[in-house]
């Protein structure tokens, strides 16, 4: 039992009692000691559950949240060296700074990976209710979505069910795109729209960039009536919910011309003669943010490896989760090869996933003159960095636009490793270990936390 509270009787002689009013002293002192905790230095604010950095200034619709769950991957903090390459002189339109968003996963909502029957049984005596499974059969997985019931939160039912199936559960983490605002782009020099990144890297502009190859994409939806992506093989899926809202196109539809535009069409792509598989698990949340479940991220990575995909791009973050790393690791055992943005949080932030997962290649943005971009992710899960600072992307009116985010080095990276895998140039162990792809080295000798092994420069012919 706590000792009462009481006031030593030498404040008796101080100034303030002498004043003749001891109650009124006594009462400022007992505020006074009540303060305290709410100072600097002497203890926490009450906090929301789960905050976290938002991705791309969003909220969320009012869920529980929380950013407890575990997914495995690469450890470490951010990077504490400069070179972060903040100017003021970027071109494109900043997204706006980050603040803390506590919509990190779904109300009231777990998630599970191959639960067994028993498993289930037991979550079902603390009245969690499974609402949804889905089989996926080509990463051999089964993941299951449980309702948590009313007056239990879903941190505590997730540690209640951690107590007996460690591994199993987790909270529904939802993912964002990576994605920056846009500016009104001046014409450049090149041929064609797309053309300047290309120089930056060394890729030769190539109506055969991509022959033979199917590539993959985790985003929001593509539109096929963009000019720039007229005669595309192209094919979408959409897995979001059913009843939400779509995404809008604009993220997707960039991404896609980066990494596979059409020069027939007016727009220079890395790799104009793909074949371009996109499977779509974001939906518009009630606030206007742009989100994706664990679960349907799972299910992504088994329709693209259906798909026979190579490589897949993955222009999203988030917080680490169980269902993801396990889809990720059996996509990797199929043969793809995961390229992953490193978020756009600052270099303080946590490791962003799937980037800091073991083998997914995290990718960080450039600007022309090599600087980076001011809010790219830092530390371990950084591999490589590639332009996305300012990169010029179509409009539906024809107007180019800057685009800034570590979403739009996603492309370039995924063409870097298809192509340089189609022409047998690399093999996967090579990318995923980095030592042995030739790059400029941007930062300190060796990999570092901030440009990772550097920029690539494989040598590339597209013949």
């Amino acid at each position: 039992m706590s000792a009462p509270l009481s006031f030593p009787i030498t404040a008796r002689r101080t100034g303030l009692y002498r004043s003749g009013r001891p109650w009124r002293t006594a009462c400022l002192l007992l505020a006074l000691w009540a303060g305290l905790p709410l100072l600097p230095g002497h203890g926490n604010p009450p906090a929301g559950p789960g905050q976290a950095w938002a991705q791309d200034g969003g909220g969320d619709d009012g869920g529980d949240d929380g950013d407890g769950g575990a997914g495995g991957g690469r450890a470490g903090a951010a990077g504490t060296r400069g070179g972060d390459g903040r100017s003021d002189s970027d071109t494109g339109i900043q997204e706006p700074a980050p603040r803390v968003d506590p919509g990190r996963s779904v109300a009231q909502e777990l998630v599970g990976v191959n639960p067994s029957a028993a498993a289930l049984r037991r979550a079902g005596a603390l009245g969690l209710q499974v609402v949804q499974t889905q089989r996926l059969g080509q990463l051999g997985l089964v993941v299951v979505r449980l309702r948590v019931p009313p007056g239990l939160d879903a941190r505590t039912a997730l540690a209640l069910a951690e107590e007996r199936d460690p591994g199993v559960f987790d909270l529904h983490h939802r993912f964002r795109l990576q994605q920056g605002n846009r500016s009104e782009a001046p014409a450049g020099a090149c041929d064609l729209p797309g053309c300047e990144p290309l120089a930056q890297i060394g890729w030769p502009a190539s109506a055969r960039c991509g022959a033979g190859q199917t590539v993959g994409l985790v985003d929001g939806p593509v539109a096929r009536s963009a000019t720039g992506l007229r005669g595309l093989d192209l094919q979408q899926r959409r897995l979001a919910p059913p009843g939400r809202p779509p995404a809008d196109e604009d993220h997707g539809t960039a991404v896609a011309l980066l990494l596979a535009g059409q020069p027939s069409g007016g727009f220079q792509g890395l790799l104009p003669a793909v074949r371009l598989r996109v499977a779509v698990p974001f939906y518009r949340l009630p606030d206007g943010q742009v989100s994706a479940d664990a679960f349907d991220l799972a299910a992504s990575l088994d329709w693209l490896v259906g798909q026979g995909t190579d490589v897949i791009g993955l222009s999203l973050s988030g917080p680490p989760n169980r269902v993801l790393a396990a889809a990720v690791r059996e996509a990797q055992a199929r043969g793809a090869v995961l390229v992953a943005a490193v978020g756009n949080e600052g270099r303080a932030a946590p490791p962003a996933h799937p980037a800091a997962l073991d083998g997914v290649l995290g990718v960080t943005a450039l600007a022309a003159d090599g600087r980076l971009y001011w809010r790219a992710g830092q530390g371990a899960q950084v591999d490589f960095a590639l332009p996305g600072v300012g990169v010029s992307v179509p409009q539906p009116d024809g107007q180019l636009q800057r685009r800034n985010g570590t979403s739009f080095a996603v492309p370039y990276l995924v063409a870097q490793v298809s192509q340089s895998l189609a022409e047998g140039r690399t093999a996967a162990r090579q990318w995923r270990d980095g030592s042995a792809i030739p790059v400029n080295d941007l930062g300190p000798r060796g990999r570092d936390d901030q440009y990772g092994w550097g920029l690539p420069r494989p040598a590339l012919q597209c013949r």
